[in-house]
Order: structure tokens, then sequence, then C-alpha cells
């Protein structure tokens, strides 16, 4: 009828505002950035300390003397280039072969002729598959690769991240094919498009934010990647998170160098959310609503 309007829901800073204020969620959303934030100033300080401030009890928060000591000592190693290039060659392919293959079987899933139960039961079975632990699969994954001869090589680390990244990748991404509308495959299909040119040329085009999304936290797990990179790298497929770990010695701790490879190791993913980070809130705002 008309004159009547909808009452609108409440959201969560609507809640917090009515309840405490503006002041309370000031002061909530100053406390969350934060705790957010301190790790990564607490890290990129410590690969600025000399040896006796980060070493220091009470901890220092901030130096007295800047050096570029272990940045020096770091960049002076001619592996980690290679290091360096190991993470980002297994994180790319491991992410495009994630995202193609996994948006494929999501929109076969999606759009396949299957009931509505089993589709649940898909995307149940794909969050359960995401959420095994790693750690139960690690000596049967190492016999397998010792017996390919795959040990210490970058296919080995591509294959094992591509099938951790898959499940999550079809999950999001059934509940972004879920919100295209019908009618987009209704033409296509009276214009003669089979179900796989209506997914490359129509479907896959459009859906560019939950590609993105999904493409930005495989890329994000698989750089970060360290249970299989650790068992199954020696020297010439090692990761950064495995040079990380290296720096945990039997004489003690390098906080310093230690601190200026995970600033490495943190700065190409910053960048990489930041330059998209509105198709990635976007994706993932989508990709979560199912019908």
């Amino acid at each position: 009828m008309k004159g009547i309007r909808r009452k609108k829901l409440p959201t969560a800073d609507g809640i917090i505002g009515d309840f405490a204020g503006r002041p309370v969620r000031v002061i909530l959303v100053v406390l969350s950035m934060l705790l957010i934030l301190f790790p990564v100033y607490w890290l990129v300080m410590s690969s600025f300390k000399v040896k006796a401030e980060y070493l220091a009890y009470p901890p220092v928060l901030f130096p007295s003397q800047f050096t570029l000591d272990s940045y020096q000592s770091v960049l002076s190693k001619d592996h980690l280039a290679l290091n360096f290039w190991n993470t980002f060659v297994v994180a790319a392919a491991s992410t495009v072969i994630s995202v193609l293959l996994g948006s494929m079987a999501a929109y076969a899933v999606s759009r396949g002729s299957i009931g509505k139960k089993a589709r649940k039961l898909f995307g149940i079975w794909f969050m359960v598959q995401k959420m095994y632990p790693a750690i139960a699969t690690a000596i049967p994954v190492y016999l397998v690769m010792r017996t390919l001869h795959l040990i210490d090589t970058k296919t080995a680390l591509i294959i094992m991240n591509t099938s951790f990244n898959l499940p999550l990748v079809i999950w999001l991404m059934m509940g972004f094919f879920e919100q295209l509308p019908s009618e987009l495959e209704e033409s296509a299909m009276l214009d003669g498009c089979s179900f796989t040119k209506r997914f490359f040329l129509i479907i896959f085009p459009i859906t560019k934010p939950g590609i993105i999304a999904s493409g930005i936290l495989a890329f994000v797990g698989a750089w970060n990647e360290f249970l299989f990179a650790v068992i199954l790298s020696v020297n010439k497929s090692k990761t950064l998170p495995v040079v990380i770990a290296g720096f945990i010695t039997d004489r003690g701790l390098e906080w310093g160098p230690m601190a200026v490879t995970a600033v490495i190791t943190l700065l190409p993913v910053l960048v990489i959310v930041w330059a998209a980070q509105k198709n990635f809130v976007q994706g993932l705002a989508m990709g979560a609503v199912k019908g």
C-alpha cells in the first residue's frame, strides 16, 4: 500500500550510537585501530633498532637511535631475491589456478542441474575442507611428494597451496554466483551459448569483485603459508616465511634481521590489498549474502 514506509532495521553502528553516543563510538574505533596497527608499528620500529634496544626490558617503544644495520645485513644476502621470487611464483601461480578452477566449479554447482539441498551440502563440504588441520596430512603429503621427486621444488608448493585455496574460492564464488540474475544466462541460452561459453563470455567478466576478493584471499594465504613450505623445501624453493623462521637459532633470536625480512614480506601484500580494496570489500559483501 502507498504511504506505508518500511521500518529500517537497526545496524550495529546505530545500536552502539543509541546506547552510548558518539564519544563512545569514536573511542571504540580508535582502540580498534590501535590494536590492529600496533603490531605493524612494533615490527617496523624493531627493524630500525640497535641490538641493545630490541633486547631491552622493559621494551623500548620508540628507538633512541635509528640504524640500518639490520637492513644492510638482510639485503646483502644473495638468496633473499631468490626467496622473494619463490614466494611470488608460488603465490601467483596457485592463486591463478585456484581462482580459475574454483570459479568454474562454483558456477557448475550454483547453476548446474542439481537441487538446492545438494548445493547446500556442497557448500558445507567445501567449508569443512578449509577447517581441518593441515598438519594431519603432513606425513602423507611428504611421502607422496618424495615419490614424485618434487621435494624442494616450487611445483610441490603450488600444488599444496592450490589444494588448500580451492575450497575457499569455491565457497566464496558460490555465494557470488547466486546473486547474479538468471535472465543473463537465459538470454545467452537463447543466442545458442553453451554452458562453457556462458561462463567465460558473460558470467566471468561481470564477477570482477568476487574474483578479486577470492583472488586476494588465496594470494595472501599462499604468500604466508609456512607449514608445507618448511616441510617440502630445502634450499632452492624456500619462501620468505621459512626464511623468517630461520632467524630462530640455537644461539637465540636475531630480532633485527627477522623484523626486516618480515617488513619486506608484508609490503607486497599491503600494496596489493590497498590497490584493490574497493573491489575486495564489494566482493566479500556480495559473496557473503547467499540466497
